[in-house]
């Protein structure tokens, strides 16, 4: 198990996510996972289901939703989206009765990676040893940083997440305020590079949402080789999510790169590279 304590991502506070008293995130003072936790570990007592299993880790605006709503359409599997959204007292108990009660052959449901340290408040590095102990199969989504910075970015301004695929929408012009940018792109390039080292020693499928999802032609090639990997029968799919970048496009991205590239942030640039 790799001891990631010292990684820089535990030095860069997160942008933008909202705090109660300026410390605790408002997800984790919720009651709402408390009342799940308890309601899906009644459930999993009378379904008593068995299904192969498996986690996407991913950061915020990588392209999860889309993931995990096409793997839902397919048939014998079952992919729930943000299950540890909210604190609750047994972040690994509840992925078991969420199992638990399903009646597919195949369960999985997604986590991002702030969720683990400043909502569950778990330390990752035994929590994914144990996960992989338990034979729950891992799927890292990633998506180029720049591209993901200004995703999070307007979906914060705006409060826009998700849309339909065929909602009628207006153009919002943004300009985003560099600064905060560049903070937030140091923090998701951390992040990025943390949950990277955390899957290293494990089995794991990377999914890279600009070559695999970003373009809706490609998306049942996508889940084609994600049900291979899995063990699991493929199935047609097809989005009925929009994409947002058309809706709340960002009028100054020339000088957001720019601003990157002077602060030594060029990576975030780049095309992602799948791990060696």
């Amino acid at each position: 198990m790799t001891d990631l304590s010292a990684h820089p991502v535990h030095a860069i506070p997160p942008v933008g996510d909202p705090y109660v008293l300026g410390r605790w995130h408002r997800d984790r003072v919720s009651a709402r996972g408390y009342l799940l936790e308890a309601r899906v570990a009644l459930k999993a007592l009378v379904v008593r289901g068995r299904p192969e299993r498996f986690l996407i880790l991913a950061r915020p605006r990588s392209g999860t939703t889309l993931l995990y709503r096409l793997l839902d359409q397919v048939p014998g599997l079952e992919c729930d989206g943000e299950m540890l959204h909210y604190a609750v007292l047994r972040p690994r108990g509840l992925l078991d009765s969420l199992a638990g009660r399903s009646r597919a052959r195949v369960y999985g449901c997604k986590l991002l990676s702030y969720q683990m340290f400043e909502v569950q408040k778990i330390r990752p590095e035994p929590f994914f040893e144990a996960l992989h102990r338990d034979g729950i199969r891992l799927i890292h989504m990633q998506r180029n940083t720049f591209s993901q910075s200004i995703s999070l970015s307007t979906a914060q301004g705006t409060g826009e997440y998700h849309a339909a695929a065929d909602a009628a929408g207006t153009r919002t012009e943004i300009t985003l305020d560099p600064d905060r940018f560049v903070q937030m792109v140091r923090w998701n390039l951390a992040m990025l590079d943390y949950e990277r080292q955390l899957l290293a020693p494990y089995p794991h499928l990377v999914v890279d949402y600009d070559r695999e999802l970003a373009d809706g032609a490609r998306h049942q090639s996508a889940i084609d080789r994600i049900c291979g990997w899995l063990g699991h029968p493929t199935g047609p799919v097809r989005a009925d999510l929009g994409r947002m970048g058309a809706r709340n496009v960002v009028v100054n991205r020339d000088a957001l790169r720019a601003r990157l590239l002077a602060e030594g942030l060029g990576a975030a640039l780049d095309p992602l590279k799948a791990p060696e």
